[in-house]
């Protein structure tokens, strides 16, 4: 990992549409700055920013637990596709960790961004080259490698990146 300045981040992120993956992920502690960043990235990229829990929830608010669980991922790729064709940024992105949802959060990350440019947020952190929710043994743990799309870690107003092959 390297430190970066915030040209160089968007530089990152904007050579990512090149990529099999168009995603760049911001992963940090609550509080770290990830928002903060994110905001500034949408401002310079001239990117939508929403918030994926909050919309996934209010469409799957009226399915049963079984129905949820079946649905979750054509639902929340239909919040994205709808209005966000060609970039958006993702905040606020822990209900697809919800492990009622049954759903791989970094997998469906990987899929949507496979035709449009994805910056998300990740509430967690990135450690021997896995990107971790949670802790071990909590039902909404995760852990999984990374590969082929740059993570940033948020941490105070420092930004380290992290290319992956």
């Amino acid at each position: 990992m390297t430190d970066v300045p915030f040209p160089q981040l968007l530089d990152t992120i904007r050579a990512t549409q090149g990529g099999y993956y168009k995603l760049t992920i911001l992963a940090g502690s609550a509080r770290a700055g990830k928002t903060h960043l994110l905001k500034q990235v949408a401002t310079q990229l001239d990117l939508p920013i929403i918030n994926l829990s909050l919309l996934l929830s209010q469409r799957l608010l009226s399915q049963n637990r079984r129905q949820r669980a079946l649905n979750a991922e054509d639902v929340a790729t239909e919040v994205i596709d709808e209005n966000y064709k060609s970039g958006l940024c993702l905040d606020d992105t822990e209900l697809l960790f919800d492990s009622t949802l049954r759903l791989n959060p970094l997998g469906f990350l990987q899929d949507v961004s496979r035709n449009r440019l994805i910056v998300a947020t990740w509430n967690g952190i990135l450690a021997g080259g896995e990107l971790r929710f949670g802790h071990t043994g909590h039902p909404d743990f995760f852990r999984q490698p990374v590969n082929g799309y740059p993570v940033v870690s948020v941490a105070e107003d420092k930004l380290q990146l992290h290319f992956t092959t």
